[in-house]
């Protein structure tokens, strides 16, 4: 992987929702894709305040994508999956990041979340919140890179995926600049 910064995503058009979708079917097991991605894609790119950063290989192929939401704007909807979530106006809610697996242990997976800090720090959100997914070791990668994290609670069954996810909150201030972690190692 060459040194290509990721890109917050400001414009887009029926191609860049095609490369998403097609990133999608590539980066996540059948049972923890979205029902419709056309659809879930371009209300991503459509909501006012979300942040989506991709990052492209050499070759301009799409190789990586994060997607986050003001908390506030999905807290409604995820609290079916999870009671306890809270509205919080000043918390970013990571909604997915998605590798293609031939490019994982790339740091991909890091260099998004360099940039989505960065943009965060910048539109004034002060935490992150996620649901990190355990079968990938998402939820270890998070613990590694962001210095306050809480891991408040385990949801056996996030989504109805039968998976495990770790919601966890954490400052936005990034701590893995220098350092690569197991998760980038093995994944």
């Amino acid at each position: 992987m060459s040194s290509l910064n990721p890109e917050i995503i400001a414009k887009w058009d029926e191609r860049l929702v095609d490369e998403l979708v097609e990133l999608h079917s590539f980066s996540f097991p059948a049972h923890m894709q979205v029902s419709n991605p056309n659809e879930y894609f371009m209300d991503g790119l459509r909501e006012d305040g979300t942040i989506n950063i991709v990052l492209r290989s050499e070759v301009n192929r799409m190789v990586g994508h994060l997607l986050a939401y003001p908390q506030s704007s999905v807290f409604a909807e995820l609290r079916q999956w999870d009671p306890a979530m809270e509205d919080d106006s000043s918390g970013l809610y990571l909604e997915m990041i998605q590798v293609l697996p031939e490019q994982r242990g790339k740091r991909i997976a890091k260099r998004l979340f360099e940039r989505m800090a960065l943009e965060a720090e910048k539109r004034g959100f002060k935490k992150l919140s996620m649901h990190a997914r355990k079968a990938n070791r998402m939820d270890e990668m998070i613990r590694t890179l962001f210095p306050e994290n809480r891991f408040l609670r385990t949801i056996e069954n996030w989504l109805g995926t039968g998976e495990p996810f770790e919601y966890i909150e954490t400052t936005i201030l990034f701590n893995g600049l220098n350092r690569e972690t197991e998760y980038e190692k093995g994944s």
